[in-house]
C-alpha cells in the first residue's frame, strides 16, 4: 500500500513540476511547480493514522506523514487521495481542495512558501480551468488554464500598473487583446508569441483634403458612453462640437462602431477626438474610422493643423451632398460659419450651412477669446522662463569672468 502511495506522489510531482511566466519589459516572473515536493523513498518510516477498508486500504478520513515531514489530511479512498483533503508540504507549499484518484482534481487553492497563491481549477494535478494567480510581487492574472499554462481569455495586472486584457496562448500573450500602460499608453490589437503587431497603415499619407472627399462624416466630439456589444465590439457615442459633414442624430449625436484590431481606435469616456469616416458596412447607422484614416484625438498637434486646414473649407453645403441629419424641433442651437446662429443642425442643415460649431455665436467669441488669453498666456510664461535662463547665464558668466 506504501508504495502504491509512494508511486501515486511521484506522478503527481511529475506532472505539477511546471513554470508559468509573464515578460513585461524584459521582467520575467517564474513560479514553481505545484506539487515541488520529493516525497520520502522510505514508505516504512511514514506513518497514517485513519480509517481503512475490509481489504485494509486506507478508506474514509485519514492523515498521512512522510517522513520528510509532509502531511495529507483529508479524505481516502482505496489507498488513494480522494475527496477533500489538505496537503501540506516540507518547504512550506500547501494545497487545499478536491483531490480525485491522489491527484488534485477540480476546485482548490496552492498556497506557495514565497506567498503566491492559485485560485482555480486543478485537472490531473494540474493547474486547468478558471483561475486566478496572485503573486507576492504584485502580479495578478485571471483567466483559463490548460495544464499549468495559461490559454485562452485572460486578464492581467502588472506589479508597475500595466494591465493586459486579451487573449493568451501557452503563457504568452497571443491573439486580440488590449495592453494599457500606466501613463496612459495603448497598445490595441494582434499579439503574436507575447509581441505586439501594429497597425501598418500611415494616415499622414493622406492629405487633410482627400481625407475630407474621401470621408462620409467629418466632425469634432467627444465621447459620452462607450457600450461593449454581445457581437464583439464597442458602440461609442459621441456628441458633435465642431462638424462639417455626415449624418447625425438628435442632440447632436453620432454613433461609431469599435473593433479590437491593431488598427481599429481605442477610445475613452469624456475624451475629444477628430473624425473622418465612412459608414460600416453591414450597418449604416454606424461610423467606423480606423488609424488608416487621418482620425485621431484632438490634443495631438497634428489635429490641431488639420482643423484649421477643415476650416478653410466651402462653408455651403455642395449641390450633391446627400448628407442625413435628423429632423429637430428642439432647441439646440448652433453657430454656422455664415456667423448666423441656428436653432438647430437641422435648421443650418436646412439653410445650406455646411460647417458649424455647437452653441451660439456669441458663446463661440466668448470661447474663442477664452482659447485666445490661454495661448498668450502660455507665450508669456515662456517669454519669462526664457528671460530667467538667460539672466542664470550671465551670471554663471559673471562669476567666472570675477575669477
Amino acid at each position: 500500500m506504501e508504495l502504491t502511495l509512494q508511486s501515486n506522489y511521484k506522478n503527481i510531482n511529475r506532472m505539477l513540476r511546471k513554470s508559468l511566466g509573464f515578460m513585461l519589459c524584459f521582467l520575467l516572473i517564474n513560479f514553481t511547480s505545484v506539487l515541488g515536493q520529493e516525497i520520502s523513498e522510505h514508505p516504512e518510516k511514514d506513518k497514517y493514522v485513519g480509517q481503512f477498508n475490509g481489504d485494509g486500504q486506507r478508506h474514509g478520513m485519514g492523515t498521512y506523514t512522510w517522513e520528510d515531514g509532509t502531511v495529507y489530511q483529508g479524505k481516502w479512498r482505496n489507498d488513494l487521495m480522494d475527496g477533500r483533503g489538505s496537503l501540506k508540504f516540507a518547504n512550506g507549499n500547501k494545497y487545499e481542495g478536491n483531490f480525485s484518484k491522489g491527484q488534485p482534481f477540480g476546485a482548490g487553492v496552492y498556497n506557495w512558501a514565497n506567498g503566491d497563491v492559485y485560485q482555480g481549477g486543478f485537472l490531473d494535478g494540474k493547474m486547468h480551468g478558471r483561475g486566478i494567480l496572485i503573486t507576492r510581487s504584485g502580479e495578478r492574472h485571471e483567466g483559463t488554464w490548460m495544464y499549468n499554462q495559461v490559454n485562452g481569455e485572460g486578464q492581467h495586472w502588472y506589479a508597475n500598473g500595466a494591465q493586459y486584457i486579451g487573449e493568451w496562448k501557452n503563457g504568452k500573450r497571443h491573439g486580440k487583446g488590449i495592453m494599457l500602460y500606466p501613463n496612459g499608453d495603448t497598445e490595441q490589437g494582434e499579439w503574436r508569441d507575447d509581441e505586439y503587431v501594429p497597425c501598418d497603415c500611415y494616415r499622414e499619407s493622406v492629405s487633410v483634403a482627400e481625407a475630407y472627399n474621401e470621408s462620409e462624416a467629418v466632425f469634432v466630439g467627444k465621447v459620452f458612453e462607450i457600450e461593449t456589444t454581445d457581437e464583439g465590439y464597442d458602440r461609442v457615442g459621441i456628441i458633435v462640437s465642431e462638424y462639417w459633414k455626415g449624418a447625425l442624430y438628435p442632440k447632436r449625436k453620432v454613433y461609431m462602431r469599435a473593433e479590437y484590431g491593431s488598427c481599429d481606435f481605442v477610445y475613452f469616456e469624456d475624451e475629444e477626438y477628430l473624425i473622418y469616416a465612412q459608414p460600416y458596412q453591414f450597418d449604416k447607422s454606424l461610423y467606423y474610422p480606423t488609424k488608416c484614416t487621418r482620425s485621431m484625438r484632438t490634443s495631438l498637434p497634428l489635429a490641431s493643423r488639420d482643423i484649421e486646414e477643415l476650416r478653410k473649407m466651402s462653408c455651403e453645403i455642395k449641390e450633391n451632398d446627400d448628407r442625413k441629419v435628423a429632423f429637430d424641433f428642439t432647441d439646440d442651437p448652433v453657430c454656422g460659419c455664415d456667423g448666423e446662429d441656428y436653432k438647430n443642425p437641422y435648421q443650418a442643415y436646412k439653410a445650406g450651412v455646411a460647417h458649424w460649431y455647437a452653441g451660439t455665436c456669441e458663446e463661440k467669441k466668448k470661447r474663442d477669446e477664452e482659447i485666445r488669453r490661454a495661448k498668450y498666456k502660455i507665450k508669456d510664461e515662456i517669454k519669462e522662463e526664457k528671460k530667467e535662463i538667460e539672466k542664470e547665464t550671465q551670471q554663471m558668466y559673471n562669476y567666472v569672468e570675477e575669477d
